[in-house]
C-alpha cells in the first residue's frame, strides 16, 4: 500500500491575496516597523579585529597534544576552558604524551586561574577517576597534590568546591595512599593553629577517611584528633566534627564507640550553642541502629527525654529540628519503651502539634480533643514544629498502634487537619493515605477529617488529597477486609464533599488540578452505589463534558462517566448514560464533541467488551465516517483498525463487510488531502490485521479473546447481580402479602404437593428437550451446553432437599453480598454461575444468538437478566425497551398471578449484548442465559408453584 504525503507549499499560499490594499497598507506597516529596526538588523562585515584573529588563530598543521598545550600556555580563557574540558580524551587516546606534556601545564593555569576555569577543572578531575582513565598510583602522583593544594584556595567557593572533590576522590584511592598523602594533610589542618576554614575541612577529611580505614587504624591514628575536634573552642568546628561521628562511630564498631564516642556526644547534646545541639541530636538518631538494647534503654532515652524537655522550656531553635527527628526517634527506640515512657512521648508529641495554637498556661493534657486558639501571633519556629509533626504523624499512628489511636492521636489528628496554617494542612493531606491504611478496620473514624480537607479552601490541600484518593477510598470502603452495605451507605457523606472539592478546582484557573479530580473520581465505584453514583456524579461529569473549553477536562469527564457506566449495576442507569453520550456528544451540532465521541469509543474498546461495543457504540460512531467536518473524518480514521479487530468470523462477517464498504466509499469520494492520506494509513493497518475464523487463532488472538472472556463474564456478572437484587425484592414482597389464614395454608400445601408429584414428569420432559436441542446444535454448527445426567435430574426434582435448597440460598445471598461492593472480575463471575449447580438444579440448553441479523429480530435479557422470551410464543414476540414498569410487570397464568417468577419472560431492545451467549474461540463458555435460567429454577413462591403446575397439566 502505497501512502501519499503532501507538503504544503507555503510560497503559493503568501502570494495569492497580495492583491488587495488592505493587504498593501498592512505591507507597508511592516516595511516601517523593519525599518526602525534597522540597525539591530545591520550585520558588520568584520566583529573582530585583524590583530585579535591572528591571536585566536592557531597553526593547523598540529597535532592535539601541541595544539593543547600551545593553548594552556598562550591561548584565551575560553581555549583554555576547552583544553580542560577535553583532558579525558587527550588522557584517553595519548595517555603517556597527555600525561608527560599537557597535566603539568594544567597545574600550572590552576594556580592563578578564575573561578569559570576551576570550576571546569573540578568536574574533570572527579571524572578521570570515576572513570578509571589512569590508574588511582598515576592519579595520587598527578592530581592529587593539585586537589590538596587548591583546598587551601583563599577563595572560599573555590576552596569548597576543591574540598568536594577530594571527599569524592576519597573513595577511590587505596588504603595506603590515603594514610601516606590525606590522613597526614587532615591531622596537619585538624591542628589549633589553623584557621577556621583548615579545622572545618579536617573534620570532613576525617569522617570519610574513616569510612575507609580499619578499626585499628581509626583508633590509633584519627580518634585522637576527633577527641580534640569536639572540644574545640569555636563551636563551628565542634558542630561539623560532631555530625561525622556517626561515620567514625560505624568505623570503629559497638565497643570503641560506648568507651569513646558516647561521651563526648552526651557533652555535646549540653552543649551551649544550639546548632551544637542540633548536630547532637541527629547524630543521635543516626547511631540507633548501631547501638544495643542496653546502651539505648540506660544512655539513650533518658538523653533523649532530657534534651526534649529542655527544647520544649527554651522553645529555641533546637524545636524544630526535635519535631523534625521524633519519628525516627520514636521509630527507634519503640522497642526499648517502658509503657510509661511511651505515654510521655505520646504526650510530648501531642504537645509539639499545637505549640503556638494555645498559651501554656491552658495547655491540657486531654489528647481526644485539645483546644485551638487563634489568640497568638503563630511563629514560623512553631509553624515548622507542627508542620513537621503532620509529616510525622503516620510514623506516630504505627509508634502508638492503630487500636490506641482514638483513644491517644485522634483529637491531635483532628487539630492538625484543622491547623489554620496552610503548610500544616497541605502536609496532612498529602499523609493522609497513610494513615488510613495503617487504621485498617477503623479508619471510619477519620472520616470527619476526609472531609474537612476535601472542603478546604485551599486548592493545594484539596491536590493533596487527591492525588491519593483512590488510595484512601479502598481503605475507607474496604474498612479493614469485609465491604458491608452499612460501610457503603456511611460512605454516602463523603458525596459533598467529593463535589465540593470538584467545585472549587472547576471554579479556579487550574485546570490541571481539574482534570486530576476527574480521573481520580474513577475509582468511585469501588465505594459508592451505583445509584449514589448515578444521581449525584454523573450529572456534573456530563455538564463539564458540555460546557468545559478544556479538552484534557473533558476527556478526564468522558474517561470517568465510562467507568461508572462499566461498574454500574443497573441496566437502565447504563442504557442511560450510553444514550446521553451517543446524543450529547455524537449527534452533537458542535464538531468538537463529535470529535470527544470517537475518544469515546477509544476508553469504550478498552472497558467493555467486543460484543458490547458492536451492540451499542458501533452504529453510532460509523455514522461519523460521513461527517461534514474534515477533522471529525480525520480521527475517525484512526478508529478504523481498531473497529476491524472486533469483529471474529463467520459470526461478524456482514459488520465486516459493512466496515469494508465504508473504506471504499471514503477512498473513492474524500476530496480533503489529510483525510485521504489517513485512510490509506489506515488501510495499510487494516490489511495487517488477522481475522479469527472459527478455532483457527494464533496465540496472541487467544490472549484478546480471554480478556473479552473475561470482561464478558463481569457484564453478565452485573446482570446476575441486578437480577438476585429483584428476586429478592420481590420475595420480600410477596412474604408480606402472604395469607396467615389456615386456608391459604392448605392451598399451598396443596400446591406443593402438585409441584412435588409432577416433578418426575417434568425432568423427563426436560431431559428430551435437552437431547433435541443437542442434535439441532451438532447440526448447526452451534455450541450448546452441557446437561446433566438423567439420575441427578431425576432425584433433584422428585425430591427436592429443603436443607439444600436453603444452604444454596444464603451462598447466593453472601456471594452477592461480596460481589455488590467492588469492580467485578472474572473470579466473582464464576462463583456466581456456579451457584445453581450447587443447588442441584438443571441448566436448560439454549443456542447461541445470531449477532448479524437485525436487531429488532434478536433475543435479548431484560433489566433482571432473565430471559426475554415466552415459552408459549417464543418466535412471534417482540423486543420491547425496558422501563420501570417492567421491574413490577406480573403475568397471570390461569387465574394465577406471578409478580417477578422466575418463568415470565421479558425482552430489551437496549440490552441485547448481556443476554446473548458469548465464547472465545476454542473453549467452551456456560452461556449466560443457562445461567440465568439455571439460577432462576430454585422457585420458592407459591406463585412460582402454581405456574409449574399448570404449566405440566397443560402439557
Amino acid at each position: 500500500m502505497i501512502i501519499v504525503s503532501r507538503t504544503m507549499d507555503w510560497g503559493e499560499r503568501s502570494g495569492g491575496g497580495g492583491g488587495t490594499g488592505v493587504a498593501d497598507e498592512l505591507t507597508l506597516d511592516l516595511d516601517d516597523n523593519l525599518a526602525e529596526l534597522s540597525l539591530e538588523r545591520t550585520i558588520t562585515s568584520s566583529l573582530k579585529s585583524a590583530e585579535e584573529i591572528e591571536r585566536l588563530t592557531v597553526d593547523e598543521r598540529l597535532n592535539d597534544i601541541e595544539r593543547a598545550v600551545y593553548l594552556l600556555s598562550s591561548g584565551q580563557e575560553v581555549q583554555r576552558i576547552s583544553v580542560i574540558k577535553n583532558l579525558p580524551q587527550l588522557l584517553t587516546d595519548h595517555s603517556n604524551d597527555a600525561m608527560r606534556r599537557v597535566v603539568p601545564k594544567v597545574r600550572e593555569v590552576l594556580h592563578l586561574a578564575n573561578c569559570d576555569l576551576q570550576d571546569a577543572a573540578t568536574k574533570v578531575f572527579v571524572t578521570i577517576i570515576e572513570e578509571r582513565i589512569i590508574t588511582p598510583a598515576s592519579y595520587a602522583q598527578s592530581f592529587l597534590q593539585t586537589i590538596l593544594s587548591n583546598v587551601d584556595n583563599r577563595d572560599p567557593d573555590v576552596s569548597e568546591a576543591w574540598l568536594e572533590v577530594l571527599l569524592q576522590v576519597i573513595s577511590f584511592l587505596p588504603k595506603d595512599i590515603l594514610k601516606r598523602d590525606v590522613l597526614t594533610v587532615a591531622v596537619e589542618k585538624g591542628q589549633l593553629s589553623q584557621s577556621v576554614q583548615s579545622r572545618l575541612a579536617s573534620c570532613r577529611i576525617l569522617g570519610k577517611v574513616a569510612t575507609r580505614c580499619d578499626s585499628f587504624m581509626i583508633k590509633r591514628d584519627i580518634l585522637p584528633l576527633v577527641q580534640s575536634l569536639c572540644q574545640n573552642v569555636d563551636y563551628e568546628v565542634r558542630s561539623c566534627m560532631c555530625r561525622q561521628l556517626d561515620s567514625v562511630a560505624r568505623g570503629l564498631g559497638l565497643e570503641p564507640t560506648k568507651s569513646a564516642i558516647l561521651p563526648e556526644l552526651v557533652e555535646l547534646s549540653n552543649d551551649e550553642e544550639s546548632c551544637v545541639r542540633l548536630a547532637a541530636l541527629e547524630t543521635i538518631v543516626s547511631l540507633l541502629s548501631l547501638l544495643d538494647d542496653e546502651t539505648c534503654t540506660q544512655t539513650i532515652i533518658p538523653l533523649v527525654c532530657k534534651f526534649c524537655e529542655n527544647a520544649m522550656q527554651s522553645e529555641d531553635s533546637t524545636l524544630p529540628a526535635v519535631a523534625r527527628q521524633f519519628g525516627r526517634l520514636c521509630h527507634g527506640l519503640s522497642v526499648n519503651l517502658t509503657e510509661d515512657q511511651k505515654i510521655w512521648f505520646l504526650n510530648f508529641y501531642c504537645k509539639l502539634c499545637v505549640i503556638g495554637l494555645v498559651p501554656e498556661k491552658t495547655r491540657v493534657n486531654d489528647r481526644q480533643s485539645p483546644p485551638i486558639l487563634n489568640l497568638y501571633r503563630e511563629e514560623d519556629r512553631h509553624m515548622e514544629c507542627r508542620r513537621h509533626c503532620a509529616f510525622n504523624f503516620p510514623c506516630m499512628v504505627l509508634f502508638a498502634g492503630p487500636r490506641n489511636f482514638k483513644m491517644e492521636l485522634h483529637g491531635t489528628f483532628a487539630c492538625l487537619c484543622d491547623d489554620p496554617n496552610k503548610c500544616v494542612r497541605v502536609t496532612m493531606a498529602s499523609g493522609f493515605h497513610e494513615v488510613a491504611k495503617m487504621l485498617g478496620s477503623s479508619v471510619l473514624t477519620i472520616q470527619g477529617e476526609l472531609i474537612s480537607l476535601l472542603k478546604d479552601d485551599l486548592l493545594e490541600v484539596i491536590h493533596g488529597i487527591i492525588s491519593h484518593l483512590p488510595e484512601t477510598l479502598d481503605t475507607f470502603a474496604k474498612g479493614g477486609n469485609v465491604v458491608t452495605e452499612s460501610k457503603i451507605t456511611g460512605l454516602a457523606d463523603l458525596i459533598p464533599a467529593l463535589i465540593s472539592a470538584e467545585t472549587a478546582a472547576a471554579s479556579s484557573r487550574n485546570w490541571r488540578l481539574h482534570r486530576d479530580i476527574l480521573e481520580k473520581y474513577s475509582c468511585l465505584p469501588r465505594c459508592l452505589t451505583s445509584d449514589q453514583i448515578y444521581n449525584k456524579i454523573v450529572p456534573m461529569f456530563f455538564k463539564h463534558i458540555i460546557a468545559h473549553r478544556v479538552l484534557p477536562v473533558q476527556l478526564a469527564a468522558a474517561h470517568s462517566l465510562c467507568v461508572f457506566m462499566r461498574y454500574n449495576r443497573r441496566l437502565e442507569q447504563r442504557q442511560d448514560i450510553c444514550g446521553r453520550l451517543i446524543e450529547e456528544c455524537c449527534h452533537s451540532g458542535n464538531h468538537r464533541y463529535r470529535k470527544l465521541f470517537i475518544d469515546v469509543c477509544h476508553f469504550s474498546l478498552e472497558l467493555f467488551s467486543k460484543n458490547y461495543f458492536k451492540e451499542n457504540l458501533y452504529n453510532s460512531v460509523i455514522q461519523l465516517a460521513q461527517d461534514p467536518v474534515p477533522n471529525v473524518r480525520l480521527k475517525f480514521c484512526s478508529l478504523l483498525p481498531l473497529l476491524k479487530s472486533q469483529f471474529k468470523l463467520p459470526k461478524d462477517l456482514q459488520l465486516l463487510q459493512q466496515l469494508e464498504t465504508l473504506v471504499r466509499r471514503l477512498l473513492s469520494t474524500e476530496n480533503d488531502h489529510d483525510v485521504v492520506t489517513a485512510v490509506r494509513r489506515a488501510v495499510f493497518e487494516l490489511d495487517r490485521i488477522k481475522m479469527t475464523v472459527g478455532i483457527q487463532t494464533s496465540k496472541h488472538h487467544q490472549e484478546d479473546d480471554l480478556q473479552d472472556q473475561k470482561k464478558e463474564e463481569d457484564e453478565q456478572l452485573l446482570l446476575e447481580m441486578e437480577r438476585r437484587d429483584h428476586e429478592e425484592a420481590d420475595s420480600k414482597t410477596g412474604s408480606s402479602k402472604a395469607p396467615s389464614s389456615a386456608k391459604g395454608g392448605d392451598k399451598r400445601r396443596e400446591s406443593k404437593a402438585g409441584a412435588t408429584s409432577t416433578a418426575a414428569a417434568t425432568a423427563t420432559a426436560r431431559k428430551t428437550a435437552g437431547a433435541k436441542s443437542s442434535k439441532t446444535g451438532s447440526a448447526t454448527g452451534r455450541r450448546v451446553a452441557p446437561s446433566s445426567s438423567s439420575s441427578s435430574n431425576t432425584s433433584v426434582y422428585s425430591s427436592p432437599n429443603k436443607a439444600t435448597t436453603k444452604t444454596a440460598k444464603s451462598q447466593g445471598k453472601k456471594s452477592i453480598e461480596n460481589a455488590t461492593f467492588a469492580a467485578p472480575t472474572a473470579s466473582s463471575a464464576s462463583k456466581v454461575t456456579s451457584l445453581s449447580a450447587k443447588t442441584g438444579k438443571r441448566s436448560p440448553t439454549v443456542q447461541e444468538p445470531n449477532n448479524n441479523k437485525p436487531p429488532a429480530s434478536r433475543r435479548r435479557a431484560g433489566s433482571d437478566g432473565l430471559i426475554c422470551m415466552s415459552s408459549s410464543s417464543a418466535s412471534k414476540t417482540p423486543s420491547y425497551s425496558r422501563t420501570k414498569k417492567d421491574t413490577n410487570a406480573s403475568t397471570t397464568v390461569d387465574g394465577h398471578t406471578s409478580s417477578g417468577s422466575s418463568l415470565v419472560k421479558r425482552t430489551s431492545s437496549t440490552g441485547g449484548t448481556h443476554g446473548e451467549l458469548r465464547r472465545s474461540s476454542g473453549s467452551s463458555v456456560t452461556s449466560p442465559r443457562v445461567r440465568q435460567s439455571s439460577s432462576s429454577n430454585i422457585a420458592t413462591s407459591n406463585s412460582t408453584t402454581r405456574i409449574k403446575k399448570t404449566t405440566v397439566s397443560k402439557s
